[in-house]
C-alpha cells in the first residue's frame, strides 16, 4: 500500500512534460505592389454574321483589351496581323535545300512532260494508220457500190428488152421479121 501512496502524487498532478508555448502572432505581409499601367492593345476583328440570329451581320471592327502592365514595361505594344508570321507547322527550308527540293519537282514534271509527249506522237500515229486504213477502205465501198449500180443499170436494160422480143413474137406467131 505504501508505494499506493507513493504513486498517487504522480497520477493526481499528470505528465510532468511542459506546456506548448504559446503562439506567436502571425505577422501579415503586404505584397508592395509595384506600379502599373494600364495598356490598351487593338485586335482587328472581320466582319461575320450572329450565330444568334443570322439576319444580324457585324461589320468588321476594332475591338480593344485593357491590360495592366508594370511601368518599366515598353511602350511599344503594337499588334501584327496573323497572316505576317507563317504558322507554327511550317518550317521553312534553308535556301540550299528549297533550290533542291523546286529543282527536283522541276526535274519531275519535265519528265512528265516529256513521256506525254511520246505518248501522244504514238497514238497520233496509230490514228493516222487508222485513218488511211479508213480512207482506202471508203474507196473500195464507193467502187463495189459503183459496180453494182452499173451491174443493176445492165440488168434492167436487158430486161425490158427480152420482154418486148417475148410479146413480139406472141403477137407475130413465132415468126421474125426476115420470115415475112
Amino acid at each position: 500500500m505504501r508505494s499506493l501512496w507513493l504513486l498517487l502524487p504522480l497520477i493526481l498532478t499528470g505528465c510532468t512534460t511542459p506546456p506548448p508555448p504559446a503562439p506567436t502572432p502571425l505577422t501579415q505581409v503586404v505584397p508592395v505592389a509595384s506600379p502599373t499601367k494600364l495598356v490598351e492593345t487593338g485586335y482587328a476583328v472581320r466582319s461575320y454574321r450572329d450565330t444568334a440570329n443570322p439576319a444580324i451581320w457585324h461589320e468588321a471592327h476594332v475591338v480593344y483589351r485593357r491590360t495592366r502592365v508594370p511601368v518599366t514595361a515598353s511602350d511599344d505594344y503594337s499588334t501584327v496581323p496573323r497572316t505576317s508570321a507563317p504558322p507554327i507547322s511550317f518550317a521553312p527550308l534553308s535556301s540550299s535545300d528549297e533550290l533542291a527540293a523546286e529543282l527536283a519537282t522541276q526535274k519531275k514534271i519535265t519528265a512528265d512532260l516529256h513521256a506525254m509527249q511520246v505518248s501522244v506522237a504514238e497514238t497520233e500515229q496509230r490514228l493516222q494508220a487508222q485513218y488511211a486504213t479508213l480512207v482506202r477502205q471508203s474507196a473500195e465501198v464507193l467502187k463495189v457500190h459503183e459496180q453494182l449500180a452499173a451491174e443493176r443499170n445492165r440488168t434492167q436494160v436487158a430486161a425490158p428488152v427480152a420482154t418486148t422480143a417475148t410479146a413480139l413474137t406472141d403477137k407475130t406467131g413465132g415468126k421474125t421479121t426476115a420470115d415475112w
